[in-house]
């Protein structure tokens, strides 16, 4: 349960959070940003500020926002529940702050509503290594189908911004269609409308793209990323 409670509680972060030579303003708020104009391969697309491109490293929390997870917390003021998509923040004009948590507050559970996304899922990772903890880009897809027409879905990315990245009109996209490369397309633009790239991440547009899709097939076709030997059935 700590576990648990302390992936959610992960700080979004970089490599410049870790040197403390370096400015970072969510480790000393407005002492700047070392990534913006650093080596930022690993930095977001997606939702960021002037103050910070910092993903958030979870695998996790991407497939908790795309069952639409509600976290139960409890502190002075009583208990409280906030949804995933409104536990953590963009950066804007806070990012020493990664989550909506106010001071004293603890985790206490976990609710997962109940759904019907128990043929048609997925989460596909995408690494430069297979050995590498973290994702470049990560994608959890859920659907509900009806035949080979989609009723509901559910796409959440991870590596690409300063939480995990929904985007409501891309998911409503799906919705009666057929599970075909044109749809699918639709909803990976729509997912990345106004990505930004900076000097070393514009693959990651690209790159997120082609996840969402091929997490869509694989989700579509009842095939999800075998975890024991990582290969795509």
């Amino acid at each position: 349960m700590a576990s648990t409670g302390g992936n959610l509680l992960q700080r979004t972060r970089c490599l410049y959070f870790y040197d403390v030579t370096t400015p970072c303003n969510k480790r000393t708020p407005g002492s700047g940003c070392s990534a913006i104009n650093g080596i930022n391969r690993g930095n977001g697309i997606l939702g960021m500020s002037e103050l910070c491109i910092a993903t958030h490293p979870s695998d996790f929390c991407v497939a908790l926002a795309a069952l639409k997870a509600k976290i139960h917390v409890s502190g002075p003021a009583g208990n409280r529940i906030i949804s995933i998509e409104d536990f953590h923040r963009l950066p804007g004009d806070k990012p020493e702050h990664d989550n909506n948590l106010e001071r004293g507050e603890i985790i206490t559970a976990i609710e997962l509503p109940e759904s019907k996304f128990t043929k048609h899922y997925t989460y596909l990772k995408i690494r430069d290594r297979l050995s590498h903890a973290f994702a470049l880009v990560s994608a959890a897809v859920a659907l509900e189908m009806d035949g080979d027409r989609i009723t509901d879905a559910r796409i959440a990315l991870g590596g690409v911004a300063h939480k995990p990245w929904r985007v409501l009109e891309a998911e409503a996209s799906l919705h009666g269609q057929k599970g075909d490369e044109a749809t699918f397309a639709q909803a990976a633009a729509l997912l990345l409308s106004g990505a930004r790239a900076y000097e070393h991440n514009g693959f990651k547009i690209e790159l997120a793209s082609r996840t969402a899709i091929r997490a869509l097939k694989q989700a579509t076709n009842g095939t999800p990323q075998d975890q024991s030997s990582k290969k795509i059935i």
